[in-house]
């Protein structure tokens, strides 16, 4: 029971809904912006409202510190590609104060990674509150890019195509709560759900992810939770969570210095891994 209502309270507790406020400063990619609360790694976007019934988005905008005395929230600003069409112009304007700051975003949908769809329906079967991405089209997503390894850049444009602002990740007894953009940790919480089998890459439901001839990406994954384990590490080098659930599970510090996944490897050697017959 305890697990349930945590799962329940997870999104809300982070930002419990999308927040927006004028920006107060802007200085090159740097901006400053007045907020109650927000946590460090919360993406979101700069709107310019031109006047009641016409705005657009200028850019990117994530989280990288923030200061609960004063309710100010430092935001880094990086190119917004989410609306991109080429056939179109595009305009020129760049963020300034007084422009919009929205800040968690589509945090009411999510994408789940499980092993196996025993996890993946005993967690989405306890968080009613969320609209879920299915990890289908995802795997469909990857298979277009022959991507059968999602790669971060993969996590990253399809949650900006599903419009998804949180990424949960399974990993033996935890979930792994990120912004699905920035890959930034913003919670883990134990989850011990039994796994019978792994599913490679992860849990979905057609044959294969279709692989390309080179390049990053392109070779099967052979481990579910080294590699996943690994990504978080990349993405969030200094985390205090990170170095918390370390001390909790006997994972050597240095280890949190490294992201190569292999790395990882005897971490997780009490899982039971198993691959999926290739269909050809």
């Amino acid at each position: 029971m305890r697990v349930l209502i945590l799962l329940v309270l997870l999104p809300f507790s982070l930002l419990a809904g999308s927040l927006s406020s004028p920006l107060v400063e802007v200085d090159g990619n740097k901006a400053t912006v007045k907020i109650n609360r927000t946590s460090t790694g919360v993406s979101g976007f700069i709107v310019r409202h031109f006047n009641t019934e016409r705005s657009t988005i200028l850019a990117n905008a994530t989280v990288t510190g923030y200061d609960s005395e004063r309710g100010v929230a430092l935001l880094e600003l990086s190119t917004y590609t989410g609306l991109r069409q080429s056939s179109l112009p595009s305009g020129r304007w760049t963020p300034q104060a007084g422009d919009e700051a929205v800040l968690g975003f589509a945090y009411t949908r999510a994408l789940l990674i499980a092993p196996s769809d025993e996890t993946y329906h005993s967690i989405i079967s306890r968080v009613p509150s969320l609209q879920w991405a299915h990890p289908d089209t995802f795997a469909a997503f990857l298979s277009y890019r022959g991507h059968p390894t999602p790669l971060q850049k993969d996590f990253k444009d399809f949650c900006t195509t599903s419009s998804s602002g949180l990424l949960y990740i399974h990993l033996k007894k935890s979930l792994f709560t990120m912004d699905c953009k920035s890959m930034h940790l913003l919670q883990i919480i134990p989850v011990d759900i039994e796994r019978k089998d792994v599913k490679l890459p992860f849990y979905f439901r057609f044959e294969k992810i279709r692989e390309a001839w080179w390049g990053e990406g392109s070779d099967r994954l052979t481990s579910y939770d080294p590699y996943y384990f690994g990504l978080i590490v990349k993405n969030n080098p200094d985390s205090e969570l990170l170095k918390t659930y370390a001390q909790e599970n006997d994972i050597p510090p240095e280890l949190l210095e490294s992201h190569w996944h292999d790395g990882f490897t005897g971490l997780f050697e009490g899982v039971e891994e198993e691959n999926q017959p290739e269909v050809k």
